[in-house]
């Protein structure tokens, strides 16, 4: 009987120990529940989060791809800028190269020229100079420029010419005549040339006419129309 009794206090103390009361039981449910709520709202919050950045980044990937596509074209624009410069340069070059012969042929034409003595000059009123320096100039006083000036009584009339233009170092060989508008045909001395020198010659006129006069030959517009052959050099 003594064992019985002690056996059912086991019992009882066992009970009392593994058995919580109802109250307890629900307090710890309520408490495990606000736990998991606690665990789904940070893990919601942790998804929102990773939810906006996951976006950024994959914004940022676009801007990204964005650019790399605009890259590729401008490395395209580029490469059909450099094509043309290529093809600008190879046509300038051949531009410059055909310029450049050019200049070349005419270099020969210039040196064939001066080495085949285009004029020849046999003699002259003085020593022939070098005979690549020989040259054929002309021109005329004109035919309302021309300052005649009188001479010899009422029948004369005279013009000195400067020819130094010509560059004549010797004194050149010269050929004359008489330009106008009327009865210069009748008049003499229109191909006598008198002191000739390298830079000027003179030319008298006369008429078999009386006043033959400057006026006459300035409203007849005569002038000095002359070539003149000699050497530069």
């Amino acid at each position: 009987m003594k064992l019985q009794v002690i056996q059912f206090i086991g019992l009882v103390l066992f009970i009392t120990a593994n058995c919580e009361p109802e109250e307890l039981l629900r307090a710890k449910r309520n408490e495990n529940v606000d736990d998991l709520k606690d665990l789904l709202m940070a893990s919601m919050q942790n998804t929102i989060a990773l939810t906006e950045v996951v976006t950024q980044q994959t914004q940022k990937l676009s801007d990204v791809m964005l650019s790399l596509s605009a890259a590729r074209i401008d490395i395209r624009e580029l490469k059909l800028k450099i094509g043309k410069m290529e093809l600008d340069e190879a046509a300038t070059t051949a531009t410059i190269s055909e310029v450049t012969e050019d200049l070349r042929s005419v270099k020969d034409d210039v040196k064939s020229l001066s080495d085949g003595a285009s004029v020849t000059v046999l003699n002259g009123e003085e020593e022939n100079g070098d005979p690549k320096c020989a040259k054929v100039c002309s021109g005329t006083t004109g035919r309302r420029t021309t300052d005649w000036r009188d001479y010899h009584g009422s029948t004369g009339i005279f013009k000195e010419v400067d020819i130094s233009g010509c560059g004549f170092v010797k004194t050149p060989t010269i050929t004359t005549a008489i330009e106008g508008k009327s009865v210069h045909w009748e008049i003499t001395g229109t191909s006598a040339v008198y002191n000739a020198k390298p830079g000027s010659f003179s030319i008298y006129l006369a008429a078999n006419r009386a006043n033959t006069r400057k006026g006459v030959a300035t409203a007849r517009l005569w002038n000095v129309e002359w070539i003149a052959v000699g050497f530069t050099c």
